[in-house]
Order: structure tokens, then C-alpha cells, then sequence
């Protein structure tokens, strides 16, 4: 009788937890994989802020190595003195 009890409790509907994934709340990253003009758009502005975002860091860096550049051949040209002043 026991068992016949504990099989309809856990077979019964009403005892049992319900959890769903379902697609209602959306899924992640539902944005970006979401189709159409607007999601286009959005996308095409974006690339379009990395691109100019990187090209600034690009001219920067190229700033930075242009200098650096200069330093090392000024420190080279010390160095060629000091190495002929010592000779």
C-alpha cells in the first residue's frame, strides 16, 4: 500500500516542480543574433566604431614607435661617440 501511495505521489502533476526553458524570456545574445534592418544597422555602426577605434589606437602606436624611434638612433649616435672618445 506504501508503495502504491509513494508511486502516485510522484507520478501526480501537482507534486512535481516545473521548470521550463522556454523561448519566452529569449535566449542569450537573442540581440545579436536577431535578423532585420534595425539589428543591421546596429551591427554596421558598430563595426564602423571598432574600425575608426582602431585606426586611432594604430596612428597612436605609430606616434609612440615613430618617437621611440628617434630616441634610439640619438642614444645609438651617444653611444658611437663615447665608443670612438674612449679609443
Amino acid at each position: 500500500m506504501l508503495r502504491h501511495l509513494m508511486r502516485r505521489t510522484l507520478a501526480s502533476p501537482c507534486s512535481r516542480r516545473f521548470y521550463s526553458e522556454s523561448n519566452l524570456s529569449g535566449t542569450a545574445g537573442a540581440t545579436a543574433s536577431a535578423r532585420g534592418s534595425f539589428s543591421d544597422k546596429e551591427k554596421a555602426v558598430e563595426n564602423q566604431w571598432a574600425r575608426t577605434h582602431d585606426a586611432e589606437k594604430i596612428k597612436a602606436l605609430r606616434e609612440a614607435l615613430e618617437e621611440q624611434q628617434k630616441v634610439n638612433a640619438s642614444l645609438k649616435k651617444d653611444l658611437d661617440e663615447l665608443k670612438k672618445s674612449l679609443k
